[in-house]
């Protein structure tokens, strides 16, 4: 169960562990903030009526105490905690990249203004060659398996954000990242662009949809073959595809 029931429902294998990481700090600070406001009318309420004021600088030992024990607290019990446990998140799930999962869905993203185009490998396996299937801001992938992204952009910077997933990733001009995630429940996505990248950023949105494994299959296949009807040798804008690079 999340803290946090407004976010968009979770539907990836490590999504939960962001929720707990924004549920942990939102609780924390709320105690701050709660601390803080009672603080302050109890303060209010002892000096109120016609109390002479008591001017300071704050340069004694005994006011700047209260500052510096405030301070660690935020610091080591806030900070410090979420830091380790976002951390320690990051490097049994989000940072392990599935490279050498030989289930994993492969995809290449190529942002532009103002559109998500997708590229999956063919029957070869290999990014760039004639069988390629290519869609435009429609994602489909299969559930329970790892999906596996690397992301380029044509002009300016664009954020690829799967709010159902818990990540999101910034696709670069001249540069390439990645991200995975793995879906664990059917349905349908958005995709959009966390990244204000012009006049029409509000329309880049994309459609994420899970498929069951069959379902996938079947779509590949009938993928497969639009490809290979539109495929054009002599359209060289249509083959910006790269070299898969495995995580370094």
């Amino acid at each position: 169960m999340t803290f946090l029931p407004a976010l968009p429902r979770d539907a990836s294998l490590h999504g939960h562990h962001v929720d707990g990481i924004l549920g942990y700090l939102t609780v924390t600070t709320g105690i701050c903030f709660g601390v803080l406001l009672a603080i302050l009318l109890v303060a209010v309420a002892f000096h109120r009526g016609n109390r002479q004021a008591h001017y300071t600088h704050g340069d004694r030992p005994r006011d700047r105490l209260p500052a510096v024990i405030a301070g660690v607290v935020v610091l080591f019990g806030i900070d410090a905690v979420a830091l380790v446990r976002s951390t320690e998140r990051l490097r049994e799930g989000m940072w392990r990249y599935p490279d050498d999962d030989p289930t994993a869905t492969r995809i290449e993203v190529t942002a532009q203004q103002w559109a998500w185009n997708f590229r999956y490998p063919g029957a070869d396996g290999q990014f760039g060659t004639a069988d390629d299937i290519l869609t435009l801001n429609e994602l489909r992938v299969p559930v329970g398996k790892p999906v596996y992204v690397q992301l380029t952009s044509k002009d300016v910077i664009h954020s690829m954000y799967l709010p159902n997933f818990r990540t999101k990733i910034d696709a670069v001009p001249g540069t390439i990242t990645r991200m995975w995630f793995q879906p664990t429940t059917a349905g349908g996505y958005e995709i959009g662009c966390a990244q204000h990248c012009g006049a029409w950023h509000y329309k880049m949105r994309g459609e994420l949809t899970v498929l069951s494994a069959e379902d996938f299959a079947r779509w590949q296949v009938r993928a497969a073959a639009d490809a290979a009807l539109r495929y054009e040798a002599a359209d060289a804008e249509a083959h910006d595809a790269w070299t898969w690079r495995p995580a370094p």
